[in-house]
């Protein structure tokens, strides 16, 4: 499935970058400013009394002999006309809304009773909010503010709700018929459609291969480590180089900054249905990735074309369903090209730069909110010479600021670029060699210091580790279900391993082995290394140190993801923001890299080898612009795209799953007859 016309590719570069092409002003590129000194009109204000007493508008209105002409001069100047990129951005959302309501549809949503309580009394403040009932102890409970959980404080029963209402301390409820009730139904929250799709494409493939993600673990450790390694064997690197590069492109900001939004939106419980989804994802790795080594493509000059957009196509094919699979492969293929343009290489980019910025800044961002909280104080007084100054000094540091944002930015994407370059030009030769200094490098310095905060507080581990699998249960979290805290974990998760999308099979295809059951033993390790050890560590910190629950934090301050988890850490280990920073950059250089790879590897099948360079360039211009620049729904109409490759990869690898137990079988067997080789 190519399509090597000169015309197809000139149309995917047109719509590739002429979204990028004509751009905004750069981050602290000056804009004409209009003259307060000008000849503009003096605007009057108004108080003029309505017809109900209860309301005061405002009327403007202007003094100047050509009002109405300036005023819309005036207007204009608030409301200038959209950039383009703006214009671009906009078609996006509109894009990204809709894919939001197919991937994020809401299936087995439910109904429960509630009311909310109002009253002006000092003496009830605290009972104002949202009230839900709970069938396990038949009361009605006070939502918290956070996580939505049941407040097990503040309960009430259907008698008390009712003598609250005749008080008039229940805020009437719209009904279907146009009448008010005092207690109503609300629907709660469902599983988003992609989520459940992934659960249960992992599901199946764990009980299809009788979790072979169980009893295969030990083999797949004697694999990776170079046991089974024949040099002489057809591919282009090795086991461990493979599962490094996969890693690389998993192992990031879902680790650090995913494992705390699941804990702060589903408390410790949601953690736990992240480790269930990690040990079942690896029966997805194992399945996609056998696929990928068995339907490889290995061309002349021992270079490896191999994926979803192979086996889908190839496998599909062999079982008389040439059309389907030709669907399938087609659409993946698209989708991993976008996705490795977005989520796997801009938004890295852009991310890894503004954590590296905030770290720089943080000092002068100190220094201008005390020179603020000075102004205030000034101002109170009516001091006009220390007003004077303290404008003056703010706006020299504002300016700082800004054109240091500039710079940075643009130093940082160039810099950034280069590096990318150097790797991606080399091939998965290059891509593994450098992700297996990578991966296990930032890894070891993260689980470091998670270790030495754990061991800290090795005491209480114990009770943290009861709280995770009783909380994993529990009734009175997330509105009084839980459902919802294990929808929050197995999405993020999900999110974190990319176990079911397809992406780790390109990597893993180009493996030295004749063995494909042999590579995909080894990518079932992904799940494991990504989510069951990085994200526990990270989960266990946050617990120990309260971030999860600290309202002052979340609510007070605005912390979530990544911040959050930088303040938990921060609390214990002074220097750790610097480490966390240094952690994301190489985090988002090896996602770069291994993306860049896979990207690479779909525009191949589409358009042949020949133009490979033309995506190559593509790519490295990206990691320049998204240092640079904040495309807003460009970059989430990307991300959604890795999610959707979900859908063509699960239906096309459940409909091959025969052919991988089948070789799974054989495998095994000529495994215990000590058939297979060994070099180490």
């Amino acid at each position: 499935m190519k399509f090597n016309s000169t015309s197809s590719i000139r149309l995917l570069l047109v719509i590739a970058s002429g979204m990028f092409l004509t751009m905004a002003p750069l981050p602290g590129q000056e804009t004409e400013i209009p003259d307060p000194f000008s000849n503009s009109p003096v605007i009057e204000t108004r108080e003029v009394e309505s017809e109900d007493p209860t309301f005061t508008t405002t009327e403007t209105a202007t003094v100047d002999d050509n009002a109405e002409a300036d005023q819309a001069e005036v207007d204009e100047t608030e409301a200038p006309d959209p950039t383009t990129l703006e214009k671009v951005d906009a078609i996006f959302a509109k894009i990204v809304d809709g894919m939001a309501t197919v991937l994020f549809y809401e299936i087995f949503k439910g109904e429960q009773e509630y009311f909310e309580f109002q009253s002006d009394d000092p003496t009830e403040d605290v009972l104002n909010g949202t009230w839900v009932w709970s069938d396990e102890d038949e009361l009605f409970h006070k939502l918290e503010k956070m996580r939505d959980a049941l407040s097990l404080k503040y309960t009430m029963s259907r008698e008390e709700a009712a003598e609250y209402a005749t008080a008039g301390d229940l805020k009437p409820l719209p009904t279907e018929d146009n009448t008010t009730t005092h207690i109503g139904t609300r629907t709660t929250k469902g599983a988003p459609l992609v989520v459940i799709w992934l659960a249960c494409g992992s599901l199946f493939f764990t009980l299809y291969m009788g979790f072979y993600n169980f009893w295969g673990f030990g083999h797949a450790v004697e694999i990776v480590g170079g046991k089974y390694d024949n040099p002489n064997e057809t591919g282009e690197v090795t086991h461990f180089q493979a599962l490094s590069s996969a890693l690389s492109a998993t192992v990031g900001l879902g680790n650090i900054a995913g494992v705390t939004l699941a804990m702060t939106m589903g408390g410790p419980g949601a953690f736990f249905w992240m480790i269930c989804c990690g040990f079942f994802g690896m029966s997805s790795k194992f399945v996609e990735c056998t696929l990928g080594q068995k339907y490889r493509h290995v061309k002349p000059d021992g270079t490896v074309l191999g994926g979803p957009m192979r086996y889908l196509d190839k496998g599909l094919s062999e079982l008389g369903l040439r059309p389907l699979g030709l669907l399938l492969s087609f659409t993946f293929t698209i989708m991993c090209i976008l996705a490795s343009f977005g989520g796997g290489n801009m938004f890295q980019a852009n991310q890894s730069g503004t954590v590296m910025l905030e770290q720089l800044q943080q000092d002068d961002k100190r220094q201008l909110v005390s020179l603020n909280e000075e102004l205030a104080t000034a101002k109170a007084a009516n001091d006009l010479t220390e007003i004077e100054r303290l404008q003056t000094d703010i706006t020299v540091l504002e300016s700082d600021i800004t054109s240091f944002d500039s710079i940075f930015r643009i130093a940082y994407g160039l810099i950034l670029a280069a590096l990318v370059a150097l790797v991606i030009v080399g091939g998965i030769k290059r891509i593994g060699a450098a992700a297996e200094k990578i991966v296990p490098t930032m890894c070891a310095i993260y689980v470091a210091v998670c270790l030495y905060i754990i061991c800290a507080h090795i005491t209480q581990i114990p009770e943290l580790v009861i709280r995770i699998f009783t909380e994993a249960f529990s009734p009175r979290a997330l509105g009084g279900g839980f459902i919802g805290v294990l929808v929050v974990g197995v999405q993020r998760a999900a999110f974190s391993n990319e176990a079911g999308v397809g992406s780790a099979a390109i990597a893993h295809s180009a493996a030295r082995t004749e063995e494909p059951i042999r590579e995909g033993s080894v990518a079932l390790l992904g799940p494991f290394i990504d989510t069951i050890i990085i994200c526990s560590m990270t989960a266990l910190v946050i617990l120990i140190t309260g971030a999860w629950d600290n309202q002052e934090w979340i609510l007070g301050e605005g912390l979530a993801g990544a911040a959050l988890t930088s303040r938990a850490f921060g609390s214990e280990v002074s220097f750790f923001p610097w480490v966390l920073s240094v952690a994301v950059i190489l985090f988002a250089y090896s996602t770069i890299i291994s993306w860049s790879y896979y990207g690479e590897r779909s525009w191949e099948q589409l358009f042949g080898p020949r133009s490979t360079f033309i995506y190559k360039f593509l790519t490295i211009v990206f990691v320049f612009l998204g240092a640079i620049f904040n495309l807003g729904s460009v970059l989430d109409f990307s991300d959604m795209m890795i999610l959707s490759m979900a859908f063509p990869n699960i239906l096309g690898v459940v409909i091959l799953a025969p052919k991988v137990k089948r070789d799974l079988a054989d495998y095994w067997r000529r495994y215990k007859a000590g058939e297979f080789k060994t070099y180490k």
